[in-house]
């Protein structure tokens, strides 16, 4: 009987399941000026927002949004890890916008954004199998 290679722990645990989520954010790029823009994933290491302002790979820029059923606000900061620019054919059917990795994410920010994400898979448990 051969063994299987170790699989690696469910998506929500390694933070790849990204889940959408859109909800209003206020970005804060490196210039400093307050903006608007939409969270469209999320998950325990980054998201995924939907914003026409421009940002570079590498900068730091400060986010605040509100997860379902809270009114609280989450005020991160992330480090820009992909850029997707207006183009004629959309990466992954995303808008335009960018990806952006969590820094210095606290214990309670951190234990939020995991509830929602395991908000989102007691609701959709068919999201684990993709």
């Amino acid at each position: 009987m051969s063994s299987s290679p170790e699989r690696p722990g469910p998506p929500r645990s390694t933070g790849m399941l990204r889940v959408p989520m859109v909800r209003r954010c206020r970005i804060v790029p490196a210039t400093g000026l307050l903006s608007e823009g939409y969270l469209v994933n999320l998950n325990v290491l980054g998201a995924y927002l939907a914003w026409d302002g421009r940002v570079r790979m590498s900068e730091i820029v400060r986010l605040s949004f509100t997860l379902a059923g809270n009114d609280l606000p989450l005020e991160l900061r992330g480090v820009v890890a992909w850029v997707n620019p207006t183009q004629s054919h959309p990466v992954h059917s995303l808008p335009p916008g960018f990806g952006v990795k969590f820094v210095d994410l606290d214990d309670e920010n951190r234990r939020r954004i995991t509830a929602a994400v395991e908000e989102y898979i007691r609701r959709h448990p068919h999201a684990l199998r993709r």
